[in-house]
């Protein structure tokens, strides 16, 4: 049987799932831009972040992990996520 947090984390993953994101890369620089798409940014943060890309047999683009190191980053990630 479902727990209530069994359904919020499944309501959850629902919602991130239908939001289309795009990865956007700056060819000359290598920088990577994941985007929201539809939304409008109201402010940014910046800070250092530890990132790890996975890249499959075909050069393609697995999963991308961004640790911040940088504790006002980290503690901005965990606040947006709990509101999701």
């Amino acid at each position: 049987m479902l727990t209530d947090e069994d359904i919020e984390k499944i309501e959850e993953s629902h919602k991130m799932a239908h939001t289309a994101m795009f990865i956007e890369v700056d060819k000359e620089f290598g920088n990577l831009l994941i985007r929201a798409s539809g939304r409008v940014p109201k402010m940014s943060k910046e800070g250092m972040a530890f990132v790890t890309i996975g890249v499959d047999e075909n050069g393609e683009i697995t999963y991308i992990s961004i640790e911040p190191e940088d504790e006002e980053l980290a503690s901005l990630i965990k606040k947006l996520i709990s509101h999701v």
